[in-house]
């Protein structure tokens, strides 16, 4: 239950809504209307009013943008995903987003905690309020909700809450109005739609997918089923079978596929839940209704087959300020509810409730067990009570987010699509929308219960010789910083004019694993409302823009739009100097004071992830390339790459000899 501040203030905006519909049951009309209040939304809506556009944001997610989850605006990056996903170039972050970063360092003013060293880390990437950095990029919940409320206060935009899209009315190719679940009726010019879901693209009848598509599809060594890579993966057996020879539960029975193959299998979701330790602000983890023992024998014995060393409340626990933490999922047991965000992307609104609440008793239950389950460890019970949910985050609902992490879930199909191999090609000049850099980062879709190694897929744990636990779908490949193109955002020019897409852009399953990081959504949202602006102002379709025009407002916004030039250092790898990608160059170091060579005229490195090794040769297992450096490919002039397509075969003259970085060093014949 909401406390007594947080209760009158949603009394306030419900009856400013129930006044709306009851005075204007059939129109609301802006010039721009965007659906969702996401963090891509917020900064969508912003961005609109911020040049001129009279804008209407509805905040539809369900509970947080109810009265029951708290009236949040912000999607994730207010709803508990405190780690903010910046990989190692968080200077490519420009406009709004990081306007909004940088509010949240203002937030923290001249006072700066003195990290420990096991903060340390944390605090030299600007993830911690930090002396010298301009930006705070690990969130506390309720302080990313306060600064995306005051952008929208300040810009003035009318935020709507507590509704979802029911319809979508179409003249031809044009969207006249969208109807809300209320009653409410709105009209618009041009319509954005920022839901983590797709729903009011879905409901304008434009091309969509759900699932992994095959790795034929698009020409993606990445794609479909992955046969079960090692991340996030079990490095121990562990038997995932009854005293009857049934699977345990959280295991799916029916066909696991093959590898490289399309399903409609959905990368898994969790509650990014802010953590802490500290007494004095901390809720202990509450015990799930209908809490049942049984279903966590594998957790037991994955804990006992670890030895005990389970990290608590999960092996990937990242600070915030002011002593919280966001839980995340980390190892092959842990937050993400594997297998059971399958139904999700397309499930009518009452379904996803509950699934919604799956996904909650689940993550409750996961703690309850680590806590207070006397078949696990006793030390890892009492590390594991000695953390709890944050008394001053989420009062709405006790303390829980109230976001579920809808990782992915519908994707539109545009004219163009984003793939695995984007990032290596570069979009018109004036057509740039932004940066990013994140790994192409899906988690896992299924759990298999394996007899043995054949049964899946010729791999398992080290010492597996009978039954197992398995997982499938994680995949965790850098693309390097690329650039963003416009037409991600857009649905086929046959299907509607004037139609925005943020965070269910038309990209692979690959490619949305890079794409669908929070900052990159701000990023995108924000261009979105500047393109939206200019389709209203110059009175064409989304996709007929003065695109010079266009990326010129981008600039001034102070979007970042071009690629960086590289920085580099050197290290003496396999005796050869290897260049070495860098925040900051390292000049005064080459390989010359390590007596190290360059690499020779026919010696080049190679991607471990993209190449199968011989003793004679070398296959490309997906379009590629060959480098010089391990510098990011897209900053690398031609003479340092070698594009190589799928399946060439490529004599080598000597063994490989591997490098780091997951990099091959291989002498061509």
């Amino acid at each position: 239950m909401a406390n007594s501040s947080v209760a009158g203030a949603v009394g306030v905006v419900v009856l400013v809504l129930v006044s709306m519909c009851a005075a204007a049951p059939t129109d609301l009309v802006a010039d721009v209307l965007v659906y969702d209040a996401t963090s891509g939304g917020v900064t969508a809506a912003v961005a609109a009013a911020r040049h001129g556009m009279k804008t209407i944001l509805v905040c539809a997610s369900w509970p947080a943008c109810f009265p029951d989850g708290g009236l949040r605006v912000g999607g994730l990056s207010s709803g508990g995903l405190g780690q903010t996903d910046i990989g190692g170039h968080p200077d490519i972050i420009g406009g709004l987003a990081e306007e909004f970063y940088t509010r949240n360092r203002q937030h923290y003013g001249s006072i700066a905690p003195t990290p420990s060293s096991s903060l340390a880390s944390a605090s030299s990437s600007c993830r911690l309020p930090t002396a010298g950095c301009n930006q705070t990029y690990n969130l506390e919940p309720h302080v990313a909700l306060g600064i995306f409320e005051a952008l929208l206060r300040d810009a003035k935009v009318e935020v709507l809450y507590g509704a979802q899209v029911d319809k979508v009315a179409k003249s031809g190719q044009t969207i006249t109005s969208i109807t809300l679940t209320n009653g409410t009726a709105i009209k618009a010019s041009v319509f954005i739609d920022a839901s983590y879901e797709g729903d009011l693209l879905a409901r304008a009848g434009v091309s969509y997918h759900v699932g992994r598509e095959a790795n034929t599809t698009y020409n993606e060594s990445l794609a479909g089923n992955t046969g079960g890579r090692s991340g996030n993966q079990f490095t121990v057996v562990v038997d995932p079978y009854d005293k009857d020879g049934q699977p345990l539960p959280h295991f799916y029975t029916g066909d696991p596929g093959i590898p490289g193959e399309a399903d409609k299998k959905v990368q898994s979701y969790n509650f990014r839940l802010c953590v802490t330790k500290n007494v004095s602000n901390q809720i202990a983890f509450p015990k799930p209704a209908g809490y049942d023992a049984s279903e966590w024998e594998l957790l037991r014995r994955y804990v006992a087959a670890l030895g005990g060393q389970y990290r608590v409340p999960s092996p990937n626990t990242a600070p915030v300020p002011n002593s919280k933490y966001d839980m995340n999922n980390g190892g092959p047991v842990s937050s993400d509810f594997i297998g059971a965000s399958w139904d999700y992307p397309e499930a009518n609104y009452s379904y996803r409730q509950e699934i919604w609440r799956r996904h909650r008793d689940y993550q409750q239950g996961l703690l309850w067990t680590l806590t207070n389950d006397p078949g696990i460890p006793e030390h890892v019970r009492d590390e594991a009570k000695a953390w709890g949910l944050c008394k001053d985050e989420f009062p709405a609902t006790n303390g829980f987010a109230a976001a579920l992490y809808v990782r992915a879930a519908r994707r539109l199909v545009g004219d163009n699509v984003f793939t695995q191999n984007s990032p290596k090609t570069k979009p018109p000049a004036n057509q740039v929308i932004g940066l990013g850099n994140y790994n192409m980062d899906s988690h896992n879709a299924q759990r298999i219960a394996c007899r043995s190694r054949d049964a899946c897929w010729g791999r398992g744990p080290h010492g597996a010789s009978g039954a197992f636990a398995w997982d499938e779908g994680d995949v965790q490949v850098n693309p390097g910083i690329y650039q963003i193109p416009y037409w991600v955002m857009l649905p086929k020019e046959t299907e509607t004019s004037n139609l925005l897409v943020v965070a269910a852009p038309s990209a692979s399953h690959i490619g949305m694993a890079t794409l669908r990081m929070e900052p990159q959504f701000m990023i995108v949202g924000h261009s979105a409302g500047v393109a939206a602006s200019l389709a209203v102002q110059e009175r064409v379709a989304v996709s007929k823009l003065d695109f010079d025009t266009f990326s010129a407002k981008l600039r001034a916004d102070k979007q970042k739009l071009d690629l960086p030039l590289p920085a580099v250092s050197y290290a003496c790898l396999a005796s050869r100097c290897i260049q070495k990608p860098s925040k900051t160059p390292e000049s005064n170091h080459t390989c010359v004071v390590d007596h190290c060579g360059p690499l020779e005229a026919n010696e080049w490195l190679a991607n471990n992830e993209f190449w199968v090794f011989g003793s004679s040769n070398i296959t490309a297992n997906g379009d590629t390339f060959l480098k010089k450096s391990e510098v990011f490919s897209s900053l690398l002039p031609p003479s340092m790459i070698k594009s190589v397509a799928k399946g060439t075969v490529l004599p080598i003259a000597h063994g490989s000899t591997p490098v780091d970085n997951g990099y091959t060093l291989v002498a061509l014949a």
